[in-house]
């Protein structure tokens, strides 16, 4: 019995090999697609599952009123959390991101990036495993720091490293710890320094990260009403007051609410644009990727059926004598199922085959490490082919089994309209699915083009930009460096500024004026900054040097603060008060100018409120945010002008520090790039999916025009043109393509 289902089933594969090439292929294509969707998936998943802490461990952001989600938090929230919420056993708080620095380890200068400085109890909410040393040492004093076993092997080449000194700035370190660094963790060190004293401020500085243990049996709504009585009570009333307005009227405009984020959740899921220094996960991504890959597994699964049940009358004289020898519907169907579980085997291995191919370039383009094997995925994809073969061959055999043997053996099947209502409505869904991803791709392309043509409302070409990594005073390293270097005649400008856009820094304030209280981001910057990126001032002036009260009480404000102050008519010489403070103690600003709107961040993001004031009024800023210095240089000897840059830069402003700089327009195409991937992988997975419905409907109208030959024939005979038998054979085609294309007209 088996033996002879194996020779049918192979003379049955080897007469319609175009159909079983079409059908294995289309659907390898799909599982394909799909088991890269699932092992990315798994990969973004695993972030922080690691840590045995993971059910406690939550972040501290606040939803702030203008809609905004923060990740930082105040320096003071997670005492005194942990001292009035008994559900909060422990916080831990530290910077949001890490820095590189230059450090003298026996005797050598050692460029090291990813430091991490934060609180000495590191270790209870990332207790990642310890080489040498132990996690109690490291505690017992501020100059204690604990470095990854990687950092270790390139600073002692495998040798101890507890004990060894490490030298930062003017202050030597003692190693105490060494640990295993673990890439899918919140936080990825390379070393790991504690704050030289303990942390106070006020509840206004949101500039740290926090993390409170919350007990695993504690409602965390009510943890977050509590801790958001706390923000009321310590913030929100003295500002009130101060302000002299109603408590619900600042809490309108400039309140905030506390939200806990699970470590977990926070890669995938978080509220804020931030998800850590390693990076926020593209879950939209992930869906689009997901969707479409389901919808090209639809589409192959449409092929094959289609092209089974087209093919079902080639296979009728086989059914008629399979029933007249006493086999069953259930054993002739059963059978049909499993041929095309072999089908659905093979294709499944050639995915396999596919994946292993391709995941090299895969993980180049999405910048991951995924490997085959990685978590359950391919035993998962295992179950998934195993439905989904069986899902395609129940139809098909529900059709076959159900033809009447005297009908078969007479050669009627043919006639039969059952197998043609089937095919159409096979064929329509097809048609279906590849014209949605057809206007799909259309639209990303479409909406990717458009962010590249838009007006920025700043000019980034030949702009350069530069940080200053070294320690000291960097403000006064910017000034010597820009009376040396403007010298140049291929240097236009230097200037600087904090809120560059396209990059990550940001600071906000609260800006008073008369009854009007708004939150609102600031950006600090030197006289030429306005004029370099070509910025339009719409009202007033930029910042002058002849001006000194550009330096201390003057700012220049967007489009969108003076509307929301009110004064966007008539904004020159308001005076607006800021919540940051000057080393002379004035508050209050005067309004000098009003710049047009211009993208800091993506255009997935509003334009901000902000301001703009000069280095120079704030000597904190200088002291604690200076860190890019931006270059004008002509297109003429670009390369000759930068390296000249570079020379200089090494020898006099970061010796040791290894040079590098972004261009600004680069480095703000960097916030739509996850935009640039998914009309990538649209594309792709648009001209597979296209791809593959053209090869089925080429089998399938080859299929149709073999079984339609003898009409041929007689058409032919009886005198028709060879442009009329072409009508026949394709209008049946074109009905579908009609009605489809209303039905998808009608969708959108």
């Amino acid at each position: 019995m088996i033996k002879s289902w194996i020779k049918i089933f192979y003379r049955n594969s080897k007469k319609n090999s175009l159909n079983l090439i079409i059908n294995i292929l289309g659907l390898a294509l799909g599982f394909a697609g799909l088991m890269f969707v699932l092992l990315y998936l798994n990969d973004e998943k695993s972030y922080n599952e690691w840590n045995p802490e993971k059910g406690k461990i939550h972040r501290v952001v606040h939803h702030m009123a203008n809609g905004e989600v923060w990740s930082n938090s105040t320096k003071i929230e997670g005492p005194t959390y942990k001292e009035e919420i008994p559900e909060v056993t422990d916080y831990y708080l530290s910077g949001g991101w890490y820095f590189p620095a230059l450090l003298n380890v026996d005797g050598k200068d050692e460029f090291t990036e990813d430091i991490l400085i934060g609180a000495a109890n590191f270790f209870d909410f990332f207790p990642f495993e310890i080489y040498e040393g132990n996690v109690n040492s490291f505690k017992e004093a501020k100059n204690h720091i604990a470095v990854s076993k990687k950092l270790s092997d390139r600073y002692f080449e495998g040798g101890a490293a507890v004990g060894k000194i490490v030298i930062l700035g003017n202050k030597s370190y003692v190693i105490t710890t060494v640990f295993v660094a673990n890439e899918k963790s919140y936080f990825n060190p390379e070393m790991v320094i504690q704050y030289s004293k303990e942390q106070t401020s006020d509840w206004s500085s949101f500039s740290r990260s926090l993390f409170c243990k919350i007990d695993e049996n504690a409602s965390i709504e009510d943890v977050e009403s509590k801790m958001d009585a706390i923000f009321t009570k310590k913030s929100f009333i003295p500002e009130a007051e101060k302000s002299n307005i109603s408590l619900e009227e600042f809490k309108d405009k400039n309140g905030s609410n506390v939200k806990l984020e699970r470590v977990v959740d926070i890669r995938l899921h978080t509220l804020a644009d931030d998800a850590g220094p390693e990076g926020k996960g593209n879950y939209q991504l992930i869906l689009i990727m997901l969707g479409l890959s389901v919808l090209l597994i639809v589409i192959s699964c449409v092929n094959f059926i289609n092209l089974s049940v087209s093919s079902a009358s080639q296979r009728s004289k086989e059914i008629g004598v399979k029933k007249t020898i006493g086999l069953s519907k259930f054993t002739i169907g059963v059978q049909y199922i499993l041929e095309i579980i072999f089908q659905g085997f093979i294709s499944f291995v050639l995915s396999l085959v596919f994946v292993e191919l391709l995941m090299p370039y895969f993980n180049n383009f999405m910048n991951k490490y995924i490997g085959l094997l990685d978590g359950y995925v391919l035993l998962d994809m295992s179950v998934i082919a195993l439905l989904i073969s069986m899902c395609i061959g129940l139809i098909p055999a529900i059709y076959l089994s159900n033809f009447k043997a005297v009908e078969v053996l007479k050669g009627n099947v043919s006639r039969s309209k059952r197998g043609g209502v089937i095919r159409n409505a096979m064929l329509g869904i097809q048609f279906l699915i590849s014209g949605l991803f057809l206007i799909g791709a259309m639209v990303i392309y479409l909406q990717v083009d458009y962010m590249t043509s838009k007006n920025l409302g700043f000019s980034g070409d030949h702009v350069l930009l530069v940080n200053i990594n070294g320690l000291g005073d960097r403000y006064k390293k910017y000034e010597l460096l820009k009376e040396e270097l403007v010298k140049h005649p291929d240097i236009d400008i230097i200037t600087s500024n904090y809120y560059t856009p396209g990059s990550e820094n940001s600071s906000t304030t609260i800006v008073t004026y008369k009854d009007v209280i708004y939150k609102t981001k600031s950006d600090i910057v030197d006289f030429e900054y306005i004029k370099l990126v070509k910025l339009k001032i719409l009202k007033g002036r930029g910042f002058e040097e002849k001006f000194a009260s550009d330096t201390i009480s003057n700012i220049v404000i967007n489009e969108t603060l003076a509307k929301e102050l009110g004064i966007y008519n008539d904004p020159i010489g308001k005076q607006v008060r800021l919540a940051y403070s000057s080393p002379d103690g004035i508050y209050n600003k005067t309004v000098i100018g009003m710049v047009k709107d211009y993208h800091v961040k993506g255009f997935d993001q509003n334009i901000n409120p902000m301001f703009m004031c000069h280095w120079n009024t704030f000597e904190w800023a200088k002291k604690y945010d200076f860190s890019t210095v931006i270059f004008k240089i002509k297109p003429e000897n670009m390369g000759e002008t930068i390296k000249f840059i570079e020379d200089y830069w090494t020898a006099n402003v970061d010796p040791g520090y290894p040079f590098s700089y972004r261009f600004l327009n680069k480095q703000f195409q960097a916030t739509f790039i996850k935009y640039k991937k998914q009309k990538t992988l649209f594309s792709i997975l648009t001209f597979i999916v296209v791809l593959v419905s053209l090869l089925g409907l080429f089998a399938l109208a080859t299929l149709n025009i073999q079984q339609r030959l003898n009409e041929v024939a007689i058409r032919k005979t009886l005198g028709a043109s060879t442009k009329e038998i072409m009508c026949q054979l394709i209008k049946g085609f074109i009905k579908i393509v009609l009605i489809v294309g209303s039905a998808e007209k009608v969708f959108i």
